[in-house]
């Protein structure tokens, strides 16, 4: 039974009756207010109390079917206090009073069920958003405002103890009231009539400050919805652009090596034209906006990179370039963050063979199988690391050389040089020679093709190797010279 209560109670047509029960429970409250028909009075009080009574069964099923009693309370406290039989506190006679003659106390709070149209905004807070709970609010000010000020008008004998109107035949009438408290609501200031007692002045300074309280809400709701809305338009046109993108570089993870990665690839001429950056957090990890680069040349797309179709989201079958980084962003084991890499660079190869592909690992583990499957370079971090330090053991001094050729933004560099049809023939030491006179180069490597086929690097090759056309020479030259 409990758990059939409890699909009845949440069921979409009960939550959207009793919204609607909700509205003709005010609706009879302001008709009570507002009309002077003592018979019609008498049947919208009997239908009020016929529908607290329903609110109160409602209420009691939510209660019996809370898992968190505390929580209940918490979430319905507003909707207990509104549904408290003040009618009945309240005899009948006395409700069917004459115009003038003065009301219970008591009778005042009945407009404490306005609070459920709280309860409205929350229902239709799916569809509508934060706007509506602000509506709600705001009707509940004016509603209560109004109606309180007409029923003490009337307890007192007159409008003028409360508010003074101008030019009302007959006193005023509660959409009189209705009207002030919109434009004092609104104005934040008492419009339409002069408050000239203590009652009629608390009130319209309630007023004043509820509106202007939510005056600024209605002001961070909309520009919280308009920020989303343009948010997501910005996604979709990314998503978009990404999807025709071409000889692109996507990034696949993201440590703290990121930023100064970006900060050299945009550092020379031969900057990237744009460059995809996909990690497993929603949030636009740090590093990202990269001096000098233009601010669309870098998106950041939320997925796993080792699935197919994240990667086919980014175009990755037309890119020129991917770098898979050892992914810190989510905390893994050092073996699950080198088998993620080695899954996706597989994956990578299978979908664009063409692609050149350089993939960082925590260990050379798994070096040999990413070579096997078409991975350009391997880079394990903390190897270069180790070999980096111990050799500064050795040679002092060593760290301010490193730094000027392996940065790209100042100083010198490495670059590749193709070997021209007029240099073929030529031995290492003719064109070291050559190189270093004429272009201010330094000839350390040179990248010709191996006995087995495949292409090789030899570091500091001898003086007398011939090259060929179609060898790179590898040097250390200016920074921006090629």
């Amino acid at each position: 039974m409990r758990n059939l209560a409890e699909r009845f109670i949440h069921h979409p047509i009960t939550e959207m009756s009793v919204v609607v029960l909700i509205v003709a429970w005010v609706f009879a409250l302001i008709g009570e207010e507002s009309l002077q028909d003592p018979a019609t009075r008498v049947v919208l009080s009997h239908f009020s109390i016929a529908l607290n009574l329903v609110f109160v069964v409602e209420l009691s099923l939510r209660f019996w079917v809370a898992p968190v009693k505390g929580r209940f309370f918490r979430d319905y406290w507003l909707d207990l206090v509104a549904v408290l039989p003040f009618e009945l506190l309240v005899t009948l006679e006395q409700l069917q009073h004459d115009p003038g003659q003065t009301l219970p106390p008591l009778a005042a709070l009945r407009l404490l069920r306005l609070l459920r149209l709280l309860r409205v905004g929350t229902a239709i807070r799916r569809s509508a958003g934060e706007l509506a709970i602000v509506a709600m609010i705001s009707l509940c000010f004016v509603l209560g405002a109004a109606m309180f000020l007409h029923e003490q008008n009337i307890a007192v004998g007159g409008a003028t103890d409360t508010l003074a109107f101008e030019g009302l035949a007959g006193g005023p009438r509660l959409t009189d009231f209705a009207w002030f408290s919109v434009f004092t609501f609104v104005g934040g200031e008492p419009i339409g009539a002069e408050p000239n007692s203590d009652l009629g002045r608390l009130v319209s300074l309630a007023l004043m400050v509820g509106g202007m309280t939510l005056f600024g809400m209605f002001i961070g709701a909309v520009s919280a919805s308009m920020t989303t809305a343009f948010s997501r338009r910005m996604e979709v046109s990314a998503m978009e652009r990404i999807d025709q993108m071409t000889d692109h570089l996507v990034i696949c993870g993201w440590n703290l090596a990121g930023p100064t990665m970006l900060q050299e690839l945009f550092a020379t001429r031969e900057r990237p034209r744009s460059v995809v950056v996909i990690t497993e957090h929603a949030e636009k990890p740090d590093g990202l906006d990269v001096p000098g680069a233009p601010s669309e040349a870098i998106q950041h797309i939320h997925g796993d990179y080792t699935k197919i179709e994240v990667l086919e989201q980014v175009n990755i079958q037309k890119c020129a370039m991917a770098i898979l980084l050892t992914d810190t962003l989510v905390p893994r084991s050092d073996q699950d963050r080198d088998a993620r890499t080695v899954l996706a660079a597989l994956t990578i190869e299978r979908l664009n063979p063409e692609v050149f592909c350089c993939a960082e690992l925590t260990s050379w583990e798994h070096a040999e199988l990413l070579r096997r499957s078409g991975v350009e370079e391997i880079v394990v971090r903390d190897w270069y690391a180790g070999v980096i330090l111990g050799s500064m053991s050795r040679n002092w001094g060593l760290a301010a050389v490193l730094r000027d050729i392996l940065s790209t933004s100042d100083g010198n560099a490495f670059n590749k040089v193709d070997v021209r049809a007029s240099s073929a023939g030529k031995t290492i030491g003719t064109l070291h020679s050559e190189l270093k006179m004429s272009r201010g180069l330094i000839l350390v490597a040179l990248e010709h093709d191996g006995s087995d086929g495949q292409r090789a690097i030899t570091v500091n090759p001898p003086a007398e190797q011939v090259v060929a056309r179609g060898d790179v020479l590898v040097v250390i030259g200016p920074h921006g010279h090629r």
